[in-house]
């Protein structure tokens, strides 16, 4: 039984109790109805937690997932820094013939690895940025869609409550009737003694 047919089996409830002759606006109600919805009610909270904890896992994994892609664009910058400098270090040490042609190939050599180096780091940053904006999208994410469920499970168990404290209220004046009904009943029937 979902949560709005257990609220509108307590409205049932309560209009087809017994009204109570004297006291405006009680009624009695019959005790293992509202044990079923009291059970009822038990066993529908579950889903409703299980479901908050099913949007938490969601965001468990998609943070996970950008994890897991901020870790790959690294690795893949750094691959690529590493085959830069091996082509630079294999270009340069190719040009290594003679003093000329050495004073060059260093030259040269020291510029590819410059380049190769401002590359890696730039390519570095670039995926450490990206990565970071995924994490980021990721956790806002995951937080909205907790503040919506947490939301939505304090709406579900506001009006549950509400509804509880209603239903328990009339079963509380239907007692302290019957209580007082029973008083006067004994004080009478002592006096007529």
């Amino acid at each position: 039984m979902d949560t709005k047919q257990i609220l509108s089996e307590l409205e049932s409830l309560r209009n087809s109790g017994t009204k109570v002759p004297g006291f405006r606006g009680k009624v009695m109600i019959e005790s293992d109805k509202l044990a079923q919805l009291a059970l009822a009610i038990e066993s529908g909270m579950p889903a409703d937690i299980e479901e908050a904890q099913a949007i938490i896992m969601q965001r468990d994994s998609i943070i996970s997932q950008a994890n897991l892609e901020a870790k790959r664009v690294k690795e893949e910058a750094e691959n690529a820094a590493d085959t830069l400098r091996s082509t630079a270090t294999e270009t340069h040490d190719l040009k290594v013939a003679d003093s000329e042609i050495m004073k060059e190939a260093s030259s040269r050599g020291d510029v590819i690895t410059n380049s190769a180096a401002t590359e890696a780091q730039s390519i570095i940053q670039d995926s450490q940025r990206k990565a970071y904006a995924i994490i980021n999208e990721a956790e806002n994410s995951a937080s909205f869609q907790r503040e919506g469920a947490d939301r939505y499970s304090r709406e579900v168990l506001s009006g549950l409550e509400e509804k509880l404290a209603d239903v328990l209220g009339q079963v509380r004046r239907g007692i302290d009737t019957l209580q007082s009904d029973k008083a006067t009943s004994s004080n009478g029937s002592k006096v007529s003694v």
